[in-house]
């Protein structure tokens, strides 16, 4: 979740989830390998106590007249409507979803002019994506895209905006939802996926960190102090939980960093904000709208960086490592340190394997134990994604040269399976649609497929 607002410089990544359909007419509408044991495990449970959670609970729940449900269903096979593919956060999707066999061949590629491209996300049928130019004078900075990869990428039709976008868009009912404009004054703007026609656009509470995201008809608009829930067409208030409310929190370093759903409870994870000193502290928060509060909560050992649901294990890293928690009660059931601090925050978890990466080396563990399976010298540039039983990673193989490879990976041994050296500045990857989509720096967006 951490990254810096969209810029020429990067962008933001957001946690998010959507259903399937797709964008159908054209349209110009304009809106102004080898195991290894370098990490170490231990076991510790940290939920808190009954009385401490009842207290939590009425004092950091504030729940608003809109009636929405916090639903994780299940994604459709073929689509990525996310950064991190699911509300649960495994960047993980079926084998159906892109290429498993290789060589890849580049079979279309979208250039954005002078401007930068942000992650993809897409619907079983089409694309979309921003390109914007913060940096444009006279013109709309942004255009909200729709591509279809059967005719080589062409754009079906572009929805214009005057601002500049603080993350991807999300896919989720009838609609495209994108957050615009400053982490301080951030609005969404909804378009329809048919035709590009503007739906609704409304402003968001408090300071945005980038975690928009959808589960099921649900919105979930993170801010740093306060996760909110609302009706993703209406923006309607159902529900909000605030970690500076729990008793006797340190405010700076309940700032919310990451967050992700598993069936109908949300976890919150917080710490200091980037930028800030670093310290050992930060959090871990499940929520029950169900029981209009806080269902446990634990200590973590710093900032959250990611999080994820899967295997009945929720899963958060952190700087120096992560750790597997009991969904039911926060009970801690192993805990892994890194061999390198764990930046940029990476997690994909799928069959019982966690694979999270620092900038020496990706690591395969068990979900259930935390026991490393395999390890792999491999230090990652960006996020880790799994396509079946496939890993798909940037970065560098020997930290001595400048050569920056994608490859991909065997998820049960660790072992490489294809790599190439790129020249295209790539920043992250999704799957969907049978293609490997990546987006680059200088402003394009390649599909890749199986030769």
């Amino acid at each position: 979740m951490p990254r810096d607002t969209f810029t020429r410089r990067g962008w933001l990544a957001a946690v998010a989830a959507g259903l399937t359909a797709g964008c159908g007419g054209r349209s110009t509408s304009t809106s102004t390998s080898t195991p290894t044991s370098a990490s170490t495990s231990t076991s510790t449970p940290t939920a808190a106590a009954a009385d401490e959670v009842t207290a939590e609970a009425s004092e950091s729940f504030e729940r608003g007249p809109g009636n929405c449900a916090l639903n994780s269903t299940s994604i459709a096979d073929g689509t990525w409507p996310m950064p991190h593919h699911d509300p649960a956060g495994t960047n993980a999707a079926p084998a159906s979803n892109g290429p498993t066999s290789f060589p890849l061949n580049e079979r279309w590629t979208m250039s954005a002019l002078e401007s930068q491209v942000t992650f993809p996300v897409a619907d079983g049928a089409y694309v979309y994506a921003v390109a914007a130019n913060a940096d444009a004078e006279g013109v709309p900075k942004s255009a909200v895209l729709c591509h279809d990869p059967r005719r080589n990428g062409e754009i079906q039709w572009r929805h214009k905006v005057d601002a500049t976008p603080i993350g991807p868009p999300v896919v989720a009912g009838d609609g495209v939802y994108v957050p615009f404009g400053t982490r301080e004054d951030a609005r969404v703007v909804a378009v329809d996926r048919n035709d590009g026609s503007l739906l609704t656009e409304y402003g968001l509470p408090g300071r945005f960190v980038g975690g928009l995201a959808t589960a099921g008809a649900s919105l979930v608009v993170p801010t740093d102090q306060s996760y909110r829930v609302v009706d993703a067409r209406t923006a309607g208030h159902c529900w909000s939980f605030t970690p500076n409310d729990v008793s006797g929190a340190t405010r700076r370093d309940r700032k919310i960093r990451a967050a992700a759903v598993g069936g109908e409870m949300a976890y919150v994870g917080t710490g200091y904000p980037d930028g800030a000193p670093t310290t050992d502290a930060g959090h871990l928060y499940a929520v029950d709208p169900s029981v209009s509060g806080v269902q446990w909560h634990a200590e973590m050992d710093g900032p959250v960086g990611r999080l994820a649901v899967a295997d009945e294990v929720v899963l958060a890293t952190t700087g120096d490592g992560i750790s597997g928690f009991d969904p039911a009660d926060g009970t801690r059931l192993w805990q892994v340190v890194a061999d390198a601090a764990v930046r940029p925050p990476t997690l994909a978890v799928a069959d019982g394997t966690a694979v999270y990466g620092t900038r020496r080396t990706l690591h395969g563990l068990d979900t259930a134990t935390g026991e490393e399976r395999w390890s792999l010298s491999f230090g990652v540039r960006g996020d880790v994604i799994l396509v079946g039983d496939v890993l798909f990673a940037i970065g560098r193989a020997d930290p001595t040269t400048q050569r920056i490879l994608l490859v991909a990976v065997d998820a049960a041994s660790g072992g490489v399976r294809w790599q190439q050296e790129i020249y295209d500045p790539i920043v992250d990857v999704m799957a969907a649609d049978g293609y490997l989509y990546a987006t680059t720096t200088d402003g394009r967006l390649f599909a890749f497929t199986s030769i």
